[in-house]
């Protein structure tokens, strides 16, 4: 985690980030485009086009993550909302930051979606046993890998085409690379593999971990309505 002193005398002002906003009575989280502009205290301001904003449905209970590049590097801000200063402003003040390498354990979240993991050789390609493709289930999720069960043994030590399908609500299926952490066999049948995205696009990182924002929300309003029963 970075000191936010430190993160804040990095970045320049009027930086152009992504914010993943709150919105009342919905799980999944609204990306806008804005800019971060620094103030002479402890606070800054989020900047917005006319109309981007949905004053009227902001969360204002619920903490916001933005997104920006810091030196080359994605690195995430968790923030919370202050006041709405009008309808193209949001005063926030910073909670914490987090680098991709702590977002795995950080939103990483019970999410079961199909995958598929193909050889890095496309089809047409080499011999037809270089070519092959396994199906498998997510069983937790992150911004930067997963974890997921396969009924046929996963290749070890090997790189993959790795595509993802996000319960969005028109399926987006979400393309990455990604080389095997720990393979483990559970039965005679079962696989346990942990796979680290080596490449993958910021807008599709951006969508993945919108999905677990998503789910970590639909969590914790289950184990309110747990706890309230």
């Amino acid at each position: 985690m970075i000191d936010l002193n430190n993160f804040f005398s990095q970045i320049s002002d009027d930086k152009p980030v992504r914010l993943f906003l709150p919105v009342l009575g919905a799980d999944e989280r609204l990306l806008i485009q804005c800019v971060l502009k620094k103030t002479q205290t402890t606070h800054f301001n989020l900047l917005f086009n006319p109309g981007a904003l949905p004053v009227n449905k902001i969360d204002l209970d619920t903490s916001c993550l933005i997104n920006l590049d810091l030196g080359g590097k994605s690195v995430s801000l968790e923030g919370k909302i202050i006041q709405v200063v009008n309808d193209q402003t949001l005063d926030m003040v910073p909670l914490k930051t987090i680098s991709h390498e702590q977002m795995r354990e950080y939103f990483r979240v019970d999410c079961t979606v199909p995958i598929v993991i193909k050889s890095l050789i496309p089809e047409g390609f080499g011999i037809p046993e270089d070519t092959w493709k396994i199906m498998g289930t997510t069983v937790d999720l992150s911004g930067s890998g997963l974890r997921a069960s396969f009924t046929t043994a996963p290749p070890a030590r090997t790189q993959v085409r790795l595509e993802l399908a996000l319960p969005t609500v028109e399926m987006t299926v979400v393309p990455t690379l990604a080389s095997p952490v720990r393979i483990s066999q559970l039965t005679d049948n079962l696989w346990d593999a942990a796979y680290h995205f080596d490449h993958i696009e910021d807008e599709d990182r951006d969508k993945i971990i919108g999905c677990c924002l998503m789910s970590q929300r639909r969590l914790l309003r289950l184990k309110v309505q747990v706890k309230g029963s």
